[in-house]
């Protein structure tokens, strides 16, 4: 391969379409919005610990995600921009960008620390209350 053809080839692959991934941010300004949180759920994030007690196994029923419409781009105002920069800051972990509620954006944490593992289809497709009894019910399993 010449150096004219390598030019070429590797212009025709930075020409490619690729597809825009929804990013930490989007999705939980998305949320912001769409649930009108305030700062006060900043000092509820601080404050939460499993919110599950570690005794209460039982599936009633699997809970599912609801689906979410959110946007590519996001406009927030300075107070929405404020609250999610500080929600990602505070959570910083991977689970984040699949929280679909603030429920489940408060049991990121604990789930995280379960199991840090957990792969993007079981994220996307069961609740964060669901995927933490069910690590909670296998950690006791182990003992």
């Amino acid at each position: 391969m010449t150096f004219l053809q390598h030019i070429k080839t590797e212009r025709a692959r930075q020409r490619k379409k690729k597809p825009l991934k929804r990013d930490v941010f989007n999705q939980i300004c998305s949320l912001v919005k769409q649930y009108d949180l305030k700062e006060s759920f900043l000092s509820v994030l601080d404050k939460v610990e499993d919110g599950l007690s570690g005794e209460n196994f039982k599936f009633n029923r699997v809970k599912l995600k609801t689906p979410m419409e959110n946007s590519l781009f996001s406009l927030a105002t300075k107070d929405e921009y404020s609250l999610t920069m500080s929600i990602i800051a505070k959570v910083d972990n991977a689970y984040l960008k699949f929280a679909t509620s603030p429920e489940e954006i408060l049991l990121c944490g604990p789930l995280y620390r379960l199991n840090p593992l957990l792969t993007n289809q079981k994220l996307m497709r069961y609740h964060f209350e669901t995927l933490l009894l069910h690590e909670r019910a296998k950690a006791n399993r182990k003992r």
